[in-house]
């Protein structure tokens, strides 16, 4: 179990700390619990260290308290004194102070603001921990993440599959959880437009095959537009959108230019997902590392075909074990070949396990989820919930649990 405080009548408050509010998957999940939280009674903010305002920022619920170190633009040695300060004195505000991310600044900022105020701190791990610290950690850093890391007070996990990671860096098993992320599949449904987007499938020339995410390595955006580039020399004609921004962008224009794919869209951060994924007719998960991928779990939301690496065990959990999707190895780009292929010659068999997707998925619900969170959250920080966040007395249906395996042959 998590490290716990006696109980306190006082309400619990909570505090999520993030480097910025630039849209990602991970961000998504804090706002959204942040959200969740809130609607149940619990007063949060998002603290994040630097305040953009760009083109990709992501927009919270209105519900949700904002708070900021410094503006992006002031130089670091006059903004970090700054944002140190002002997440000290909201850590003294709050009962519990969370790093949205197992690596990057708001963690280790978290962590010291967290100590300084002796507020409990935990860390809500989306990523594995081995793998994001050699792929996103400066070498100079890498120790004081770690330490952070071990030293939380707890670490709740969205997958299963990143628990032995993070208990061999030295967190404790009784103070790790796994609290997998949810999506409400009814808003997301009315967010996408459904309806209209099903008639715009119809009136397409050629397949749209869509993927979704920053523009990084770990993604394997690379292999899916040789993939892509391999099915459409053999005749299968597409289009193919990789929506998203990051470091990768000039490297895979390169690429799609000396393959010759002209039928690839790179069009930058997409402000409607939803809208995107629901017009697909066929969503790709290329990743060659993933937690709890949020896209996979809303593109099954929406019923929209599905192939995807079988890189995790999240990945696997979310497709019912290849129920609901074709896993197919990671760091392949045959074995994702073949499944474009087998798609674009015969889209029945996906369409067909896409058609349980938008049911499986409501096995993931959110709000009962955020109430696992808030019961975490309040045993460690010793304060009550609210009634409301409380859990129901009749027990709601668990998202699956699945045990490891190793990745599946290409299919």
């Amino acid at each position: 179990m998590a490290r716990s405080r006696p109980a306190s009548s006082r309400p619990l408050r909570v505090l999520f700390v993030e480097g910025h509010l630039r849209e990602n998957g991970g961000l998504r999940v804090v706002l959204e619990l942040a959200r969740r939280f809130v609607a149940d009674g619990v007063p949060t903010t998002v603290f994040a260290l630097e305040e953009v305002t760009d083109a990709a920022t992501a927009s919270p619920d209105a519900s949700v308290r904002l708070a900021f170190g410094a503006r992006a633009d002031v130089p670091t040695p006059r903004r970090l004194p700054r944002e140190v300060a002002r997440l000290v004195r909201e850590a003294a505000r709050h009962d519990v102070v969370v790093s949205g991310s197992e690596i990057g600044h708001g963690l280790l900022a978290g962590w010291l603001a967290a100590r300084l105020t002796r507020t409990p701190f935990v860390v809500l791990a989306q990523g594995d921990l081995d793998e994001a610290i050699g792929a996103w950690v400066p070498p100079h850093l890498h120790r004081a993440t770690r330490f952070a890391d071990a030293h939380a007070d707890a670490t709740v996990c969205v997958s299963p599959g990143l628990v032995a990671g993070v208990v061999a860096n030295g967190q404790l098993p009784e103070r790790t959880h796994v609290v997998v992320n949810g999506v409400d599949v009814d808003a997301l449904r009315d967010r996408a437009g459904l309806a209209a987007a099903a008639g715009a499938q119809g009136t397409r020339a050629v397949p749209h095959v869509v993927a979704l995410g920053r523009l990084t390595p770990h993604k394997g955006f690379d292999l899916l537009l040789r993939a892509s580039a391999r099915a459409r020399a053999l005749g299968f004609a597409h289009e193919l959108t990789i929506a998203g921004e990051g470091a990768e962008r000039a490297s895979l224009e390169q690429l799609a230019g000396e393959l010759g794919a002209d039928h690839v869209r790179l069009p930058g951060f997409c402000s409607s997902p939803a809208e995107l994924l629901a017009g697909a007719d066929l969503f790709v998960s290329s990743s060659r590392t993933e937690a709890m991928p949020l896209t996979l779990l809303e593109a099954l939301a929406l019923g929209v075909p599905v192939v995807a690496t079988d890189c995790s065990v999240g990945s696997r959990m979310l497709l019912d074990e290849g129920r609901h999707g074709r896993l197919v190895a990671p760091e392949s780009v045959e074995a994702l070949a073949q499944a474009l292929v087998d798609h674009l010659r015969d889209p029945r068999p996906l369409a067909d396990a896409a058609l349980g997707g938008p049911a499986f998925a409501r096995r993931f619900e959110p709000q009962g989820l955020a109430r696992e969170h808030l019961g975490i959250l309040a045993a460690v920080a010793g304060r009550e919930l609210p009634a409301t966040a409380l859990p129901a007395a009749a027990p709601r249906q668990r998202a699956p649990r699945h045990r490891t395996r190793q990745p599946a042959d290409a299919a």
